[in-house]
């Protein structure tokens, strides 16, 4: 593989880690809502507050989307400079 397509594997590699970074912050962050009834954030990117309506559990959340592109931008450039940074990944060259 070349460097132009490792970077740009490692690029589309890193959105694809930092969404789901993202996603698991968040589903975090309303468990922790849930479990103990109060209000949950994480500071500039989730805030759940736990409640009911009408007798059933509900869950307000408000995300904040500058936030979570920060940390999804921020994990896919960690990937690129990563993939940057390695050498040749093909055969070590021991025979």
């Amino acid at each position: 593989m070349n460097k132009t397509s490792r970077l740009i594997a490692a690029a589309i590699g890193g959105l694809g880690a930092g969404f789901a970074i993202a996603f698991i912050l968040c589903v975090a962050t309303s468990v922790v809502a849930i479990s103990t009834d109060a209000t949950a954030t994480l500071p500039g990117l989730f805030t759940a507050t736990a409640g009911s309506e009408n007798g059933a559990l509900a869950l307000e959340f408000k995300p904040s989307f500058l936030g979570i592109a920060a940390v999804v931008c921020l994990t896919a450039l960690i990937n690129v400079l990563v993939a940057m940074r390695g050498g040749n990944h093909g055969s070590s060259g021991h025979r």
